[in-house]
């Protein structure tokens, strides 16, 4: 079994740990990770690994970090009676090239990973989808899924939480992928909110193709004066100077301040003097095990935006596959040290 893990007070060391699988214990599966995606968003986990325990869910020891991805795995050994050897599961997995689960509340759907290291975790990282009886999985779309499922559902429930409570959006970072879903489900939910995306002026062309900005404005220019009141900002840099610099320029304008993301490591520094709103976040797990109806009525909505989603986001990502642990550290320390644009997303197999 392969492992990749990292330094976890320094990610720029990361290393292949090789070692032997464990045997299974009665009602046990082990996973072959098959396919999965790596971008921005991974890298999020790792500087969030403590803060948001991200380190607990696939341990390694005090020092060292296994950061999590979203993929699809095969189940290779089974001894669960509902599990069978050849299932495909689609969730949330190692950089690893296995996983041994302990699945429990085992539905059509999906079940639920009890492994003892993680019987504490939050059931949206544990619940593992089985792709035959998913109606939002489809064999062509595989890396679609494995890049964007979280990162949309993400955007796409903010687009619902802000219902009703906003005349203007603005969104930093608006060339994400999370931005990207927040704006388009915005755009199809509630056409009449002005949605407003935030971005870097090397960034400005693809913006604007994308279509789902009523208007946009850099980080140098922040013209926000034509920003109609009530105004959410929604903070996918993670940058404390333009957060006070937004804050600032909105006014009495700004009603709510959500912070999502981190995706300019670093950012500009801020003062420490922040008016208006206090930020909350917006986790998405929260957000979606609480929602009405429950988990299926959830799946249900959710799988029918996707399916209006996908066609739309496919034409604007550059997809690239390569394999093996070589590649995947390789891409690793890429996106730790640079940006590679809006389009890109890599998709890796072992």
């Amino acid at each position: 079994m392969q492992q990749i893990v990292v330094n976890r007070a320094d990610l720029s060391a990361v290393t292949v740990r090789e070692q032997p699988g464990a045997e299974l214990a009665d009602g046990q599966v082990r996973l072959a990770v098959h396919r999965f995606g790596l971008s921005a968003n991974n890298i999020s986990y790792a500087i969030a690994g403590d803060f948001l325990g991200y380190w607990a869910h696939f341990p390694v020891d005090e020092s060292w970090g296994c950061i999590p991805v979203w993929g699809f795995a095969e189940v290779s050994e089974s001894r669960h009676g509902e599990i069978a050897v050849g299932e495909r599961i689609f969730g949330y997995l190692p950089m690893a090239s296995e996983l041994i689960v302990a699945p429990d509340a085992v539905g059509a759907l999906a079940f639920q990973d009890e492994s003892a290291h993680r019987a504490a975790g939050h059931p949206w990282y544990k619940r593992l989808y089985r792709c035959d009886a998913d109606p939002l999985y489809a064999a062509d779309r595989e890396g679609v899924q494995a890049i964007m499922w979280a990162l949309f559902m993400t955007g796409w429930a903010l687009a619902d939480d802000l219902a009703g409570t906003a005349r203007s959006v603005v969104i930093s970072s608006a060339s994400s992928k999370t931005a990207l879903s927040a704006a388009w489900a915005l755009q199809q939910s509630h056409p009449d909110v002005q949605v407003v995306g935030l971005t870097s002026a090397g960034n400005v062309e693809f913006v604007a193709a994308a279509g789902v900005y009523d208007a946009i404005t850099t980080y140098d220019d922040l013209d926000l004066a034509a920003v109609e009141g009530p105004a959410v900002y929604v903070d996918i840099a993670g940058s404390q100077g333009v957060k006070e610099r937004v804050h600032a320029a909105l006014g009495e304008l700004l009603g709510e301040s959500i912070l999502i993301g981190g995706t300019h490591q670093g950012g500009e520094e801020g003062t420490g003097e922040l008016s208006g709103p206090e930020p909350r976040f917006f986790f998405i797990p929260d957000v979606a095990e609480a929602a009405d109806g429950g988990h299926a009525a959830f799946h249900d909505r959710f799988t029918a935006a996707w399916n209006g989603f996908v066609p739309w986001i496919e034409t604007r990502l550059e997809l690239t596959d390569d394999a093996g642990a070589d590649a995947i550290v390789a891409a690793y320390e890429r996106l730790l040290t640079g940006n590679p644009g809006p389009t890109q997303a890599g998709l890796f197999t072992w």
